[in-house]
């Protein structure tokens, strides 16, 4: 699984560098780590918090942390990279900012009260709240961009 996803950036990005009339900014959002506790997502695991938790009460570990340095040390390669064309990339890292926020996401709660559901989703973020912060930090970031110039209008 790690070979492939790092396989993925890294052709994703290369494609965009070697794109010759390409010349716009690239973000890279970083992963959303997952909340289950008491087992897997199919295995018994849930994600019923209610309300974000202290900063220090959870952290990313596991396959969340290498999947999320895997993103970032291909993005640091691309910058690198992207930087001898003139590219310009940037990070919109969400990461540690979602691991206290395990009450943003449906989980369990995404289904009817009768359907006797074993899968709990910590993936797809459709309550508002956490993931509104994605849109603000992106909408932050592409400010910025237009008052350096680097995107037009």
């Amino acid at each position: 699984m790690f070979y492939g996803y790092r396989k993925a950036f890294r052709t994703s990005f290369k494609t965009l560098i070697s794109l010759a009339r390409f010349s716009g900014v690239t973000f890279l959002r970083t992963l959303s780590p997952a909340h289950f506790e008491n087992g897997e997502w199919n295995k018994g695991g849930n994600c019923v918090r209610t309300r974000p938790v202290s900063k220090g009460e959870k952290k990313m570990d596991g396959d969340d942390l290498e999947l999320y340095l895997t993103q970032v040390e291909e993005f640091r390669r691309a910058k690198r990279e992207g930087r001898r064309r003139g590219l310009d990339f940037r990070l919109l890292d969400i990461s540690a900012a979602m691991v206290v926020r395990p009450d943003g996401h449906p989980s369990h709660y995404g289904h009817w009260p009768h359907e006797n559901v074993t899968i709990a989703d910590c993936v797809h973020w459709c309550l508002p709240g956490a993931i509104d912060t994605w849109n603000e930090l992106l909408l932050q970031m592409l400010k910025r961009e237009r008052s350096r110039g680097a995107i037009q209008q």
